[in-house]
């Protein structure tokens, strides 16, 4: 056959079993190639669009562990404020004790002066008086 002056020598190709358009050996070999081509972008973009899915899963796994952690985060300040509170609550109370414990050292201490001085007092006046008396 001759087409636009080049001589053509078409053949029938068979794919998958179904009979397609006549092509010179050089387009047969073009066709099956791109063929191939097309069906290894076609694995190509399945294996893109699987790790899409599998990257967007892990993105899923990730937010769902941020979110857990975010939690136990929020928990445990409320853990933590509340140690605070109660530390503070006991360094009031134990400044509180030493105040109390000055005050009592110092009613003690008076107590102390106070007996010692009535007791000088009283061997100052007794001491006589039982001398007097004893002679």
């Amino acid at each position: 056959m001759t087409v636009c002056g080049q001589l053509l020598t078409p053949k029938r190709i068979v794919f998958l079993g179904d009979t397609g358009i006549f092509f010179t050996k050089k387009q047969e070999i073009e066709l099956l190639v791109k063929f191939k081509q097309f069906e290894g972008c076609k694995l190509e973009k399945a294996k893109w669009e699987k790790y899409a899915i599998d990257a967007d899963l892990q993105i899923d796994r990730e937010r769902e562990a941020y979110n857990y952690l975010n939690k136990e985060y929020d928990n445990l300040m409320l853990v933590s404020k509340d140690f605070e509170k109660k530390y503070n609550d006991e360094y009031v109370s134990h400044e509180n004790t030493k105040i109390k414990l000055t005050e009592m050292t110092d009613e003690k201490d008076k107590w102390v002066k106070a007996t010692f001085i009535t007791g000088g007092v009283s061997l100052v006046i007794i001491a006589p008086l039982v001398y007097l008396l004893a002679h």
